[in-house]
Order: C-alpha cells, then structure tokens, then sequence
C-alpha cells in the first residue's frame, strides 16, 4: 500500500484505513539530507512532456521544498506526467509539482529515460514542462565525467593532480549562487551517469586516491581546467572565458616551452569556408583578441558586409574544429584568399598543462608539487562535506506554475 503525507495529514492513495501519526510526533523528513557527503545537482533531462522513471529497489519520495515524505515504496516503474493538479507517477501527488526520490539503501538505483543512476532524483515542473535533476556525490559525478574525457593513459601523479583540478572545479560549480535546481547540465560536461564509471580503473584509482581533496585560492574553490599542451605558457581562466572570478595566475611552463616548436601546427581555409562556418556573409576583416600576459587568443572579431561578429575562443574552436584549430595559441595571415592559421600546443592553455605535467612527474614530482607549479598561491585541503564551509548550497526559488 502506497502512503502519502500531504501538508502535516496523511492521506492514504487505497481505501484500506491507516492510522494517524500520533500528535506530537516528528514527521519523516528526507533522511538523505543528514550527514550527507559533498554533493553536485546535474540536470539529466529537460524540457520534456513525460518522463519514464524507474526505481530499483527500496526508496522513499520526498517533497523537497518541505523535506516531508509523501511515499515509501518498493521498486516500481511509471512515467511521469504533469498538469494543473499537480504531478503523476503512478498515483497522483495532488498539488505538488515537485518530488524528490530518495534510495533506501546503496543497491537502489534510478533510470531516468532508460540511464541509470546512483543517489537521488528530482523531478520539477517548471513551466508546465518537466525537468529531472540527480544529485550525486562528487566522487562518483567525476568517475562519470572523467572517463569520458580521458583515453589514454597518463602517469599516476598526472592522473592524481588532475582529479584533484576536476574536483576543485566541482566544489566551484557547487559554491555558485544560483537560482536554478541544479548546478551543471549534463551534456555541458559530459555526465552519463553510473553505467560508465569503473570502465577506467586509472581514473577510478586517481578518484579514490585523491577522495575530498580540493585546491583552494583565497579559501574557496575556484573555477579550473586543464589542458594538453600549453606550448609554454598558461593563462589565467578570467581572461579566457571572460569570467569575473578570481583565479590563481597563468605561469610559465618550461617543459612544454622547451618543445614548443615541435608541437607547431598550421591549417588554410578560404575566406569564403570561414564565412560559412562562423555564419557570416562574407569576410571583410577579421581580427584576434590576445591577452597582454599569455598572448593567448581568446576571441576574434569578423566583419562582413553589413555585420560585425564576435566569437570566444570556445565558439570559435567548434565552428572550425579542434582537429585543425588545435589551441589558442595562433596567428592569423592573409594570403590573398586564404586565411592562414599557425599555432603551437593544444587546448585551451588554462590550468593544468598535462604535458609539462607529464614531464614533471617523470622526473619524480609527486601531484601536490604539479599542482603548486600551475596553481600558485593555492592549498590543498580534504573538504569531505559542505557542512560548515563557506559553500552556498541552498536556495530560495520555488517552481513555478
């Protein structure tokens, strides 16, 4: 039998009697909220009509505006729908256009669409479209991201350095204000869930190796990255993403500067290819934004006919691809109708530069070190949970209808 507490009464969804909970007793609240490890809140499916959402195992629902349980079930499969009432899975949660499903033990999982995953989901009507968000511990957020991202191997102290940077980053993503239910879109960053992790035991190794520790820059996490070749030189994540944040600076990499001209590169492309691939009519003049420090390009500017178009880097990279605009770190000339790019490196040279990493670890250097050469002025710190750091993790906003 289904229960349901709706606003401090419980209202039983069969006709078979329940009793009250006696006056004076605490309500169930969402158990998954104490002593709860450090968490990220990924949107895993958006805009849709209904979602099919499936539950293995024992598991709770909880509304997580007030934390108080409406449901304890067993596994069950229905899709979700909404309408004015509020929303149904199954039965009706009459008023109610949020829900958060809680597992009961740590064999429960969720699938949400067919993609199964570990920790909680929360499903909102926003708008009278349907919105399904999956909190997960950000250790098992990075298995999933991480082994996307990384093929080939790497040293172990490599590996290790760049966990601790994709953890920074996470806790940063975390530590933003935000008015909206979920810290990162999935397809921003790669997150497939639990299927993929365990697929890459270096990753896994590095993840458990390095468990909760993060970099710190002026007592907070900070935004960062990591790229594959700097070609000498990082630069600060402010300047190429244009963010206002405060970053450690970018530095001189050595190792990479000392094999800088054997990773040049150079492509062609017609004026009239450019035009098409970044959406112009035709190309007039077109023009780089180099930062003063690092020379690194972080945005151009294309004149065409009647219009002037301004790209980032990022943009810019993915209308050309990054097979043939390996990094910005380039030139541009103009010979006659051709636009010629030359460059050195690979990536976005923010951050960690995994070949000057590579190099450093060779001749012995531990990830503590690696990271103190491309993250000055930061420490290291183990941040288990958020509980008593200065990480804003809740907000205010309410969904709307």
């Amino acid at each position: 039998m289904k229960k349901t507490i709706l606003a401090g009464s419980l209202v039983a969804c069969t006709l078979a009697p329940i009793a009250l909970f006696p006056v004076g007793m605490e309500l169930p609240t969402d158990i998954s909220q104490k002593a709860k490890p450090a968490t990220i809140k990924v949107l895993v499916s958006k805009q849709k009509e209904k979602i099919f959402l499936e539950i293995k195992g024992h598991h709770f629902v909880y509304n997580p505006l007030n934390e108080l349980l409406l449901s304890e079930e067993s596994s069950t499969k229905h899709k979700v729908s909404t309408g004015d009432r509020g929303l149904n899975w199954g039965d009706l949660f009459p008023g109610i256009f949020q829900i958060r499903i809680v597992p009961a033990d740590s064999q429960s999982t969720i699938l949400v669409d067919g993609i199964e995953y570990r920790g909680c989901v929360e499903i909102y009507d926003l708008k009278g479209k349907l919105y399904a968000v999956n909190e997960v511990d950000i250790e098992r957020y990075l298995k999933s991201i991480m082994t996307a991202q990384f093929t080939a191997d790497l040293d172990e102290e490599v590996m290790d350095a760049v966990a601790i940077t994709a953890r920074t980053n996470a806790y940063y993503l975390v530590s933003r204000k935000s008015e909206a239910y979920w810290h990162v879109d999935s397809q921003d960053v790669g997150y497939q869930g639990y299927a993929v992790t365990l697929q890459n035991l270096d990753i896994d190794r590095a993840i458990n190796n390095t468990r909760h520790m993060v970099m710190l820059y002026k007592g907070a996490p900070f935004p960062t990255t990591w790229t594959k070749d700097s070609a000498g030189k990082t630069a600060d994540y402010a300047t190429i993403f244009r963010k206002d944040v405060r970053t450690p600076h970018g530095v001189d990499s050595p190792f990479a500067a000392h094999d800088r001209e054997k990773h040049a590169w150079v492509f062609s492309i017609s004026k009239k290819d450019l035009a098409k691939a970044l959406g112009a009519v035709k190309v007039s003049e077109f023009d780089l934004y180099q930062d003063d420090k690092s020379q690194k390009v972080y945005g151009a500017r294309l004149k065409d006919s009647d219009n002037v178009l301004q790209f980032d880097f990022t943009k810019l990279q993915s209308a050309l691809g990054a097979a043939r605009l390996k990094s910005n770190d380039f030139t541009v000339e103009v010979n006659d109708d051709q636009l010629v790019f030359k460059g050195f490196g690979e990536g976005n040279s923010v951050g960690l530069c995994l070949f000057s990493a590579s190099a450093m670890a060779d001749k012995g250097h531990k990830a503590p070190k690696i990271l103190a050469s491309f993250f000055p002025e930061t420490k290291l710190e183990n941040i288990p949970s958020f509980d008593g750091k200065a990480i804003a993790l809740k907000t205010s906003a309410s969904p709307s209808k």
